[in-house]
């Protein structure tokens, strides 16, 4: 996210119409198929529990947003982008934390 913000990039989004659980089933049905496995969109690599993919609430979006925001505001130099970078990555609190989030 500090990547983002530090590129000043804008992101829209937009709900998509995908089919329900129970539409695939019963139209694979009618067709004689096996239902198709609901596979990640595109582009998306995080996963939520179970292994499926995560799906960002609009209040995660929001968030997301709101902090590219604060960030621009506050007019951070490349330099101290490359501190904050290094403060994220080399935390072992932050490390423990996402760790502890997925095997919990």
């Amino acid at each position: 996210v500090l990547g983002l913000a530090q590129d000043r990039v804008h992101f829209e989004t937009v709900e998509s119409a995908e089919p329900s659980m129970l539409q695939r089933i019963l139209t694979a049905r009618r067709l004689g198929e096996q239902p198709p496995p609901r596979g990640p969109a595109p582009g998306r690599q995080h996963h939520g529990p179970g292994g499926g993919p995560h799906l960002p609430s609009a209040g995660e979006i929001q968030a997301i947003k709101g902090f590219l925001a604060k960030c621009w505001s506050l007019d951070i130099s490349t330099k101290e982008y490359a501190y904050l970078k290094g403060t994220v990555l080399f935390n072992p609190e932050v490390v423990e934390e996402e760790g502890d989030a997925e095997h919990g």
